[in-house]
């Protein structure tokens, strides 16, 4: 019986001392292996005692940095808001930097002020903008008889409990005053958006580009050849993220 015990004995430390060897090993615990988080800069109303402060927290929690995002601030504390990329703004931000090195936690930044980017002088032509598309069939000898057009559809959505109706709004959104006391999170208004190309496609494996036979009205002049035709026409649209607008109305910026 004793030597049943000490095979038995020995075989498992032998497979436990196998499995043990077979389990991977981890890598060196780094910076960039642990955890981050975003840090809002609410009005960027931050100074260097607390700005230490929740360095040296988010560093004893076990973070190893941070991605700093200056955004919209907090009503009532105006204030304490901080021009973004202004020289007092650039003071915080590289005694940030300072603290991070001292702790060993990575410092990133947020290309620009609020999410998506911009303020009250982005135009809409230049605004974030969304892709719609519609498709249509013709057959040979066929002339497409509508119109190529797209009404993009209207949303109006708050982060805060609703404020007022999309009638109720101008556009385009930034002419709208307490931008922030309505805290938008997306807005589209119902308007037809432009063409920016028009493809065919055959049965038979040929493709057109017909954009520049679409004329102002939506007419396409063409009629398709031999084959059967699927055309498939984009349209350029809003995305309707008006965070940033916000953040520069509650002069966070």
């Amino acid at each position: 019986m004793l030597s049943r015990t000490i095979f038995k004995t020995s075989a498992i430390i032998f497979l436990a001392s196998t499995i043990a060897a077979a389990q991977p090993k981890w890598k060196p615990i780094t910076q960039q292996s642990k955890p981050w988080t975003r840090w809002w800069w609410e009005g960027n109303a931050v100074n260097p005692k607390d700005l230490t402060y929740n360095l040296e927290g988010f560093q004893k929690v076990g973070l190893g940095g941070v991605e700093i995002t200056p955004i919209y601030g907090v009503k009532g504390h105006e204030s304490e808001f901080i021009d973004f990329l202004s020289p007092k703004w650039v003071d915080m931000f590289k005694h940030t930097l300072k603290e991070g090195t001292r702790l060993n936690m990575g410092i990133d930044l947020a290309n620009a002020s609020g999410w998506p980017f911009g303020g009250r002088w982005v135009t809409p032509e230049d605004a974030c903008k969304a892709v719609f598309h519609k498709t249509y069939t013709l057959k040979e000898g066929e002339t497409l008889n509508e119109a190529i057009s797209f009404v993009q559809q209207p949303i109006l959505r708050y982060v805060l409990p609703k404020k007022s109706e999309l009638k109720d709004l101008k556009y385009p959104i930034s002419k709208n005053e307490n931008l922030q006391e309505l805290a938008i999170d997306q807005v589209r208004f119902e308007q037809p958006i432009p063409l920016q190309t028009l493809m065919a496609y055959s049965d038979k494996g040929e493709v057109l580009n017909l954009t520049e036979k679409v004329n102002k009205e939506g007419k396409l002049n063409w009629q398709a050849p031999a084959g059967n035709w699927t055309l498939y026409a984009i349209f350029q649209g809003f995305h309707g993220k008006w965070w940033s607008v916000q953040a520069l109305e509650a002069k966070a910026m």
